[in-house]
């Protein structure tokens, strides 16, 4: 039963049977009941529900300072969940369930997003086509690993620390301290003593940008202990060991990604449609929402 109801064809004749029994067959009932109001009480205690304002003042005042745009958005959800409801409770899925509304709407979205997911169809062309349109986000940004050795600044003058910078880096390079050591060479840091495969972003957060451009635009990477970088905690002395330029990656080493992404839209696509052919069968009627 269940390698049956995996094969996309069956969920579009389950939901063609449904839609086709949605349509005809309830569509016999007065037209009342293909109408959809959105008076000013219901929409009220429709935001009051899904905010969980409890003050009524409040939501009212919310209410009355919303943007025309935000509450045509509030709008469209309740008339659709509220057709999505009608469409449940006319295909019987509530079964007397005592938390009726919000249980036979997830009923119904479950329903219409199994047949989403089952009418998939990722071509090669629509995986091509997505990645030109979205490159942008798939942007690697640059990156480093290096570790530091740190140098407080207090009880130091500015010419005191310089110095004992230049003596800690001449130390440092003739007894060739390794990446790992260098952590035994430097005094206590705010932060981090490695970094590891960090953004210009994360590292100008703990040293500041001029120290994060400085360490970017290096151009010796390896074992070597490069310095005086100044930041307003001190002076560090650093040594790099990996750097890597941001680039826009090739689709063939983003693939699985922008495959899910694609998955995720067209279901989107396929979930609104669905919704849409539901909230099409009703009219809908906005009385005025004003006091």
């Amino acid at each position: 039963m269940k390698v049956i109801l995996k094969e996309p064809l069956v969920y579009f004749l389950l939901l063609s049977g449904l839609l086709f029994f949605v349509t005809t067959f309830f569509q016999q009932d007065s037209d009342d009941s293909q109408e959809i109001v959105v008076d000013r009480a219901s929409l009220l205690g429709y935001i009051q529900q899904k905010t969980k304002v409890v003050e009524q003042d409040k939501l009212i005042k919310m209410f009355e300072k919303m943007p025309e745009d935000k509450r045509a958005g509030w709008i469209n959800a309740y008339v659709r969940e509220e057709a999505l409801y009608r469409e449940a409770q006319a295909l019987r899925l509530d079964e007397n369930d005592p938390i009726i509304k919000g249980r036979v709407i997830q009923k119904l979205e479950f329903i219409t997003k199994e047949y989403s997911e089952a009418i998939l169809k990722v071509t090669n062309e629509s995986l091509e086509q997505y990645f030109e349109k979205n490159k942008q986000d798939y942007y690697i940004e640059p990156f480093v690993t290096f570790t530091h050795v740190f140098l407080n600044r207090e009880n130091r003058t500015k010419q005191a620390i310089l110095i004992l910078a230049i003596e800690k880096l001449r130390e440092l390079k003739e007894n060739n301290v390794p990446f790992s050591q260098g952590a035994q060479y430097g005094e206590r840091f705010l932060y981090h003593v490695n970094y590891v495969e960090r953004t210009p972003d994360f590292i100008a957060s703990h040293f500041g940008q001029t120290m994060s451009d400085k360490i970017f635009a290096l151009k010796t990477i390896g074992d070597t202990w490069q310095g005086p970088f100044v930041s307003k905690y001190g002076i560090h002395l650093v040594m790099v060991n990996r750097m890597e330029k941001g680039r826009f990656p090739s689709l063939s080493d983003v693939s699985a990604q922008v495959y899910q992404d694609v998955q995720r839209e067209q279901i989107q696509r396929n979930l609104e449609r669905s919704y849409k052919a539901i909230i099409d069968t009703y009219s809908v009627k906005v009385e005025d929402l004003s006091e």
